[in-house]
């Protein structure tokens, strides 16, 4: 007689829900870790493609100035006013201190002698825009010049061998100071990217 055996019974595949949890709790430690990272590297990145726009702008200042016959140059802030988006004729003046939106380079004539680049006296040779949809800050600094330069946050570009303006231009994001990068400009038109500004001080964000 043949004795018939039970066959053992099959695990069911799959995760018990105590796997499961603990495979969740994983994967929640490694995202909260590696999130910030992303994050942190994606603004870096915004920030350095600013501060390589505005080295690059001061590099064409030089060469711009030489083509031109040692005609001065400005490099200022400009503003979106109306808030469209665009940059109509009438937005491409010297807006001050705040480059957030973008900043043209432009030859000047100063016309009425009186140090301000006012409507009309500047003609934008190239116009920059930060593209940081409101994430970053730039900011023109008290730039020296003899005589100053009107509106403030205006960089006056003279020709290779004379003094221009120096200062710096400060690159801030949501982290602060800490994190802020400066575009240092000499008298002479050379640029260099620092934490810190030419004196050794911190940066300020506004």
């Amino acid at each position: 007689m043949t004795i018939k055996r039970e066959a053992a019974p099959r695990h069911a595949g799959g995760y018990t829900l105590v796997e499961l949890l603990a495979t969740l709790g994983i994967l929640g430690v490694l995202a909260s870790i590696a999130v910030p990272s992303f994050t942190d590297l994606a603004r870096n990145e915004r920030r350095a493609a600013v501060a390589s726009r505005l080295v690059a702008t001061l590099l064409l200042a030089r060469s711009e100035t030489l083509k031109r016959g040692g005609r001065p140059l400005v490099i200022c802030g400009i503003a979106d006013r109306d808030g469209n988006g665009r940059l109509e004729s009438g937005e491409l003046t010297c807006a001050g201190r705040d480059w957030s939106y973008g900043w043209m380079l432009a030859t000047w004539d100063d016309a009425d002698a009186d140090s301000t680049v006012d409507p009309g006296e500047a003609g934008p040779v190239r116009v920059f825009q930060t593209d940081a949809g409101g994430r970053l800050s730039v900011t023109g600094g008290n730039f020296t010049a003899s005589p100053p330069v009107r509106p403030a946050g205006t960089l006056l570009f003279k020709s290779s061998g004379r003094r221009t303006s120096n200062g710096t231009i400060t690159i801030c994001d949501e982290r602060g100071p800490e994190q802020a990068r400066g575009v240092i400009v000499s008298s002479l038109g050379r640029a260099r990217v620092s934490p810190r500004r030419a004196d050794g001080s911190a940066l300020l964000c506004p």
